[in-house]
């Protein structure tokens, strides 16, 4: 099955003291995408579910630093969907394109915590964020 987002498997560096881990590099980045957005980090509580939205023109790329989840996708053109599992164990950078709708649903026993990376900074007064319930949130 294709996927709806790039998935990029990481290799760390390790020694002794601890380890690197690269996530993203300016080769990695479309042409477009060349100038600076903002990197953040963001955390879920297990069993909670972050995101369940778009963007009209923001690439993000996501890596999981702690924990255990799942980033749902969903095409909302389409119908198509996707579940990439996420660990520390086995990390992944998955690039997400505009027009894909995405959860992450923490499914592990403790916090999930993200890095991310969007192309584009935020803007207050031209969010460039559409709700789409991608997983169903139960109060």
């Amino acid at each position: 099955m294709a996927r709806l987002a790039d998935v990029r498997p990481l290799t760390p560096h390790r020694d002794t003291r601890g380890g690197l881990l690269k996530i993203l590099m300016q080769q990695h980045l479309p042409e477009r995408a060349r100038e600076f957005g903002e990197i953040y980090i963001s955390w879920a509580e297990p069993g909670a579910v972050k995101a369940n939205h778009y963007h009209e023109h923001t690439t993000e790329w996501f890596t999981l630093l702690r924990g255990r989840a799942r980033l749902v996708l969903l095409d909302p053109r389409t119908g198509e969907r996707d579940e990439i599992p996420l660990s520390e164990e086995e990390p992944v950078v998955v690039m997400v394109p505009p027009g894909v709708a995405h959860a992450l649903l923490n499914d592990g026993p403790s916090r999930a915590d993200l890095l991310a990376y969007a192309d584009r900074p935020y803007d207050p007064d031209n969010p460039d964020t559409i709700p789409y319930e991608v997983v169903k949130v139960v109060p």
